[in-house]
């Protein structure tokens, strides 16, 4: 924390200097200017509140965020055509030597969150605690029907939803949960999170398979209102043991598996908005959004209470 908090320090006295391209044009800094960022959609309700403060705090700056899917993002990033992104994933070294060290350069990678890939069902759907295993089986699909995995369900066929192809939730179901496989017939994506909630609501046979930063915040009315339409599913270890849900505490103690960190990637070769927008979202008022919006904090430490009963 203490470089964090070297460089917040330090970001007044960088925008001070004005700094100019090769045309003589000014150009953005720390605090000040204008630039556009992608962010993978899954995070629009924590970054969308983390930019109004940025913006009360340096009234100077003006970021611009465009939520999309990770894939359009990152693939973004890689043309030159934004130079700023926010994924739950890092640069691979592939992508790093291939894009960037011809450049000369090596673009910051700055944890700011730790989530939980949610999954979630219809209220009425009784089947809301899996193990790991039988996930994986639902997704690789080795179970197709609500009575593979439950002989006495009557729900029919599984419906798997995503929120959109190329989104982190996808790449992360077929990478950390299903070992590279694709997904199976029965998957399909819509286009947002939002989407994906809805559908769920109106659908008895549907998984949704959402980032769980948009149902973690239990005091936003929006979020009170998606968890009256699903209900989330527990992971357990083993058959007929203790489920958890995608939980700040159980991230944290590692009782529920499907975690992965967010990351402010920054491709700007210079000192510009993008390394103010990391530092802020790294330090003490950025991570306490995050942990308010039902994020893990990536930097700020995190105290767990546990009650003896």
């Amino acid at each position: 924390m203490n470089r964090i908090l070297l460089l917040i320090s330090l970001l007044g006295v960088i925008s001070a200097c004005q700094q100019r391209d090769k045309s003589g044009k000014i150009v953005d800094t720390p605090t000040t200017g204008h630039i556009r960022i992608m962010v993978d959609e899954c995070y629009k309700p924590v970054i969308a509140s983390a930019l109004d403060v940025f913006d009360t705090i340096y009234p100077r700056a003006t970021i611009e965020a465009v939520y999309t899917s990770e894939g359009e993002a990152l693939a973004a990033l890689l043309r030159d055509s934004t130079q700023v992104i926010i994924i739950a994933r890092a640069l691979t070294d592939t992508e790093i030597n291939k894009y960037f060290k011809p450049r000369g350069f090596t673009p910051p990678m700055t944890a700011i969150a730790h989530d939980g890939v949610a999954f979630i069902v219809h209220p009425e759907n009784r089947d809301t605690v899996f193990t790991t295993e039988q996930l994986r089986d639902i997704l690789s699909g080795k179970f197709t029907k609500w009575r593979d995995f439950n002989p006495k369900s009557s729900l029919g066929d599984i419906v798997l939803v995503f929120d959109n192809p190329l989104s982190g939730t996808v790449r992360y179901a077929k990478d950390s949960i299903c070992g590279g496989a694709p997904l199976p017939a029965n998957a399909s994506a819509v286009n947002t999170n939002e989407e994906v909630i809805k559908y769920v609501a109106s659908h008895k046979n549907a998984i949704g398979v959402i980032g769980a930063n948009w149902i973690s915040d239990t005091d936003d009315k929006g979020v009170q209102a998606f968890k009256r339409e699903i209900k989330l599913v527990d992971i357990a270890q083993k058959p007929g043991g203790v489920g958890y849900g995608p939980y700040q505490s159980y991230l944290i103690l590692g009782k529920y598996p499907f975690k992965r960190t967010v990351y402010v990637i920054n491709a700007q070769a210079r000192q510009g908005l993008g390394l103010g927008l990391a530092a802020f979202l790294a330090s003490d008022p950025g991570q306490t959004i995050m942990h308010k919006d039902g994020l893990v904090p990536a930097t700020a430490p995190t105290r767990i209470i546990q009650i003896k009963r």
